[in-house]
């Protein structure tokens, strides 16, 4: 059975982010280190934060001695391709035709990444 994953708002996400590129198991005090260099927060926002992405099923926790550790549930690789399956869906009615054609109508790519995007569709379509 496919793990339901939820997409998350802005805020969970900028902390799963965090979590993901550092070595977990992680405490609530390195994470927030790791955050403060982008941004002041808030300890008692955090833990609720990150309470929520415990009840999503990102993460697991523990407390071991005076901390609590964090552990990774969903890979980033596997909410990244669960997000770009819904926005192809929502947005592009599932064709990848439709979205390059917009991005590149719209300036948004240019002949060198068509280009790139062409050796990579060969590159996997002879295997």
């Amino acid at each position: 059975m496919v793990k339901k994953i939820d997409k998350l708002p802005d805020t969970e996400l900028e902390i799963m982010k965090e979590i993901w590129h550092n070595k977990t198991p992680i405490s609530t005090t390195e994470l927030k280190v790791y955050l403060d260099k982008k941004r002041p927060w808030n300890v008692s926002a955090l833990q609720t934060l990150l309470n929520r992405l415990i009840k999503r099923g990102f993460l697991n926790s523990y407390k071991q001695g005076k901390h609590r550790y964090y552990e990774i549930l969903i890979q980033e690789q596997d909410y990244i391709a669960k997000e770009n399956e819904n926005f192809l869906e929502k947005l592009n009615g599932n064709s990848i035709t439709r979205f390059i054609t917009s991005l590149y109508e719209n300036d948004a790519i240019t002949d060198e990444d068509l280009e790139e995007l062409a050796k990579f569709i060969e590159e996997k379509s002879r295997g």
